[in-house]
């Protein structure tokens, strides 16, 4: 660690014999280095140790240590906020429908790509809320599901379920706010990706948006609106060794110093390899 704006003074050379002068110029620059540690003067270092970090602001790409304390006001996480101002109707009842989004709010390390897929520019565990207007134009009650998928793939245990009645009247159809929410992980930004898909039992059930009311004048109302916030960066992962790998066995022999010994059977004894330890 050194200090930025000055390097310590080079001390006078001494005498042969003592000379007051000469002590008075060396205690005079031992007193201006020691002040200067005692200034106010930034410092650079490639690392730092401490118990405790005590100042108004921290400046830098990284942190890494225990605990921070504060009201952390000035950090920065991803988020988006995603709404879709169009009706999305249902492709069949033997098929699935994929939630899309048209009018992006927030996009801040997170964006939709392909109308359907939400996107990630960094690893880590993200909160993903979904609302959903549903709307029923059928005589008849209908059932319909929400759930995620991961990379195209049905995420497991992420279905849930709804049950939404019958119309009111041949102008005024019944409504359901469908909520889904968790936690989803981002390995890889560059191939992982999340979607939200439904399904209805009934071709009448849509997602449904309407548009801004008056007496009183109200605003538009989206057919679906999902909101992603970054929780946690990934933990690290470790890969324990695997059975057979390094193994240390036996006893250690006994030896005395100045006679050769071989090692008798089952003594200490090391084989196998060394395991890989990566951190994800």
């Amino acid at each position: 660690m050194a200090l930025e704006r000055f390097n310590a003074s080079p001390l006078p050379i001494p005498g042969v014999e003592y000379d007051q002068q000469y002590m008075l110029q060396l205690i005079r620059v031992i007193g201006i280095y020691f002040n200067q540690l005692d200034s106010l003067t930034p410092n650079q270092a490639q690392s730092y140790r401490a118990d405790q970090f005590i100042g108004g602001q921290y400046r830098g790409t990284d942190f890494i240590g225990g605990f921070f304390k504060g009201l952390g006001n000035g950090m920065e996480y991803p988020y988006a906020m995603l709404m879709s101002d169009q009706d999305q109707s249902s492709a069949g009842i033997t098929s699935e429908n994929l939630i899309s989004y048209n009018t992006p709010v927030f996009e801040s390390g997170i964006f939709v790509e392909s109308n359907t897929r939400l996107r990630f520019q960094y690893a880590g565990q993200y909160l993903i809320i979904v609302n959903c207007q549903f709307t029923n134009r059928g005589n008849t009650a209908a059932e319909f599901e929400m759930w995620a998928k991961d990379k195209g793939v049905n995420y497991p245990l992420s279905n849930t379920r709804f049950d939404i009645p019958a119309r009111k009247s041949a102008s005024i159809y019944s409504h359901v706010v469908a909520v889904i929410n968790g936690i989803f992980t981002i390995n890889d930004p560059e191939t992982d990706y999340l979607e939200i898909a439904w399904w209805s039992d009934s071709t009448d059930v849509y997602l449904e948006h309407y548009a801004a009311g008056t007496s009183p004048t109200r605003p538009e109302i989206p057919s679906v609106i999902l909101t992603a916030n970054f929780v946690s960066a990934l933990p690290p992962a470790f890969i324990f060794p695997p059975p057979d790998n390094l193994v240390i066995s036996g006893v250690a022999p006994s030896l005395l110093r100045g006679v050769a010994r071989t090692p008798p059977v089952a003594s200490l004894v090391l084989t196998g390899a060394a395991p890989t330890v990566t951190i994800a």
